[in-house]
């Protein structure tokens, strides 16, 4: 393919904007926000898994403590009366008071037992609460700084867009006044290498892949006319002579 060196040297100028553009793709797809945001929500799951835990423990320590307390009602009550019979000297057979008085000692016993058990599930329910709380709080943190993200996400986003659109309207621009042949040949490598699809020659290597090209290379590349479209044998680009390529 022929190409007027001038024409072949603007295509270093679409190059760069497709570099550019390539830039702005990989840069919106490795978005710091997007790293932070999935290490904040392995962080909020864990947390929402915690809090269901300490709230399931919270709730088993409120039953036991009703269970406690309503355990406590009717031995206090029976204690009453019987510290009752025994002080009214109702009872007045040795035997059935010694009966009556050791009721009242395991009745005491029993008390004691419940009410044991009645401020360790008090204690529960508040420590419960109060970690319940705390992990509440922390999870309400991240999602605040996930929604804080998730906003600066959406304008980076909006950012790399606009320029996005100002560098395609250049490319294109850029594009349109190069010959048809030399244009349909570059955005065919291009398409395929999914890169730009031209380089400069530079101190005998092509700016592309960075290979440096062979003394046979060397020597047809500086018997070519000038208008001849090269191409790196390496990468595939369309090589772009100019007076610093080391021919």
């Amino acid at each position: 393919m022929l190409a007027d060196p001038t024409a072949q040297r603007r295509l270093l100028d679409v190059a760069a904007l497709d570099s550019k553009l390539l830039q702005l793709r990989h840069q919106s797809g490795h978005l710091p926000e997007n790293e932070e945001l999935a290490q904040l929500q392995t962080v909020r799951l864990e947390l929402v898994e915690r809090i269901t835990a300490t709230k399931t423990r919270q709730e088993d320590a409120q039953r036991q403590l009703e269970r406690a307390e309503a355990d406590l009602t009717p031995v206090r009550a029976r204690l009453e009366r019987d510290e009752k019979r025994a002080k009214d000297g109702l009872v007045v057979e040795q035997r059935a008071m010694a009966s009556l008085q050791a009721e009242i000692d395991h009745l005491k016993g029993r008390i004691d037992d419940l009410e044991e058990d009645e401020l360790e599930a008090m204690q529960q329910v508040e420590d419960e609460g109060r970690q319940h709380e705390e992990l509440v709080a922390q999870r309400t943190e991240i999602e605040n700084r996930m929604r804080a993200l998730l906003s600066q996400r959406e304008d980076t986003k909006a950012t790399i867009a606009r320029q996005a659109e100002s560098l395609t309207r250049e490319r294109t621009a850029a594009a349109e006044s190069l010959p048809a042949d030399l244009l349909a040949d570059y955005e065919r490598i291009h398409k395929r290498s999914g890169s730009t699809a031209a380089a400069e020659l530079r101190a005998r290597r092509c700016g592309g892949c960075g290979l440096e090209l062979d003394v046979a290379e060397l020597r047809r590349f500086a018997a070519a006319p000038a208008t001849e479209v090269l191409h790196c044998e390496e990468c595939g680009r369309i090589l772009v002579r100019t007076e610093k390529s080391g021919l």
